[in-house]
């Protein structure tokens, strides 16, 4: 069976995969889907063979048929990163006996662009197997790439970002990638987990952690003069200010949104202990302010990266400022 890779979302009922392409992102993501389908599925082993070690790959494969009562469930993850295929691998698909085994899953990475439409071992596998095209996507299929990694954000906020994003870095889905990555830490508090917040320290002395309690407790006269400490002596430590107003913003903004504004915070990533702060920071604010606020942190993160012109430390506590008139 052959799908393109935006036709691919679930790998299961399937143990035996071809990825075929040249977009090394869209096969990276398909391979950590189907690994975690396989893991789920009681495949917990992985061997990993390249182009240069193929007869390694028959070895294991040949010793690993049939299983026995003892065996672990095995992956054995093949790749082929230049030239023909491979006859050698040719070879172990045309041998019927690895797809009548219970305990074998195969994943080969080809960079072959297109399978041929004749031959034993494509026939074989395309009846065993699923073959998954992972070339290049053109320009709209780029973009609903981009939507689907964007699923995270706010309905409303998805042309402005999504929009940003592509602008910056149309056909490059690496550095779309990246983007993404930094608005999942600002907006998804749970995907930033291995920051550990606390043992960022400024220059003033403050942790991160402090500096989000004088936020949502309101104390922005000491935000402030923490602002204008690190402008002076810290300038190019920013980013986790940026990151830690944001993580703040869209946390209430999450709130704001939800019928159930507890659970949305928990959700966000929001300690227990912080819950009632966050929600008393909130009870007299507008969701639009606080989407408005949003669109502010994305700019300021934009300008840090030299991609907007103006002065990051301004537009800080200018959006901190406004964080005070949004939850008066």
């Amino acid at each position: 069976m052959k799908v393109n890779f935006l036709n691919f979302s679930d790998p299961k009922d399937h143990r035996y995969f071809l990825l075929t392409g040249n977009e090394f992102i869209l096969k990276e993501d398909a391979v950590n889907a189907i690994l975690h389908d396989l893991k789920n599925n009681g495949f917990k082993e992985k061997v990993s063979v390249y182009q240069d070690d193929l007869d390694r790959a028959q070895e294991i494969i040949s010793r690993n048929v049939g299983g026995s009562l003892f065996q672990e469930n095995l992956i054995v993850h093949i790749k082929h990163t230049s030239g023909k295929f491979p006859e050698k691998i040719k070879l172990i698909l045309e041998n019927n006996e690895i797809f009548q085994s219970s305990n074998i899953a195969l994943i080969i990475e080809s960079s072959i662009e297109k399978t041929p439409a004749t031959g034993t071992w494509i026939k074989s596998f395309d009846a065993n197997g699923l073959i998954v095209n992972c070339n290049k996507l053109k320009q709209v299929e780029e973009k609903i790439w981009l939507k689907r990694q964007l699923d995270f954000l706010p309905k409303d906020l998805l042309p402005i970002f999504g929009g940003s994003i592509f602008q910056n870095n149309e056909s490059n889905l690496l550095g779309q990638k990246n983007e993404v990555e930094i608005l999942k830490l600002l907006f998804l508090g749970q995907e930033g987990e291995n920051l550990k917040t606390d043992h960022i320290i400024f220059g003033s002395g403050i942790t991160a952690f402090e500096l989000e309690d004088l936020l949502i407790t309101r104390n922005f006269k000491k935000a402030i003069q923490t602002i204008h400490f690190m402008r002076e002596n810290d300038k190019q430590n920013s980013a986790p200010i940026i990151w830690i107003i944001a993580k703040v913003i869209n946390s209430c903004l999450s709130s704001l949104k939800s019928s159930n504004k507890k659970s949305a915070l928990i959700n966000s990533g929001v300690w227990s202990s912080k819950i009632n702060l966050y929600l008393n920071l909130i009870k007299k604010s507008k969701d639009n302010e606080f989407s408005n606020l949003s669109e502010e942190i994305l700019k300021i993160d934009l300008i840090n990266k030299g991609l907007l012109k103006a002065e990051t430390w301004e537009q800080i506590e200018r959006v901190i400022l406004k964080l005070q008139d949004a939850t008066a």
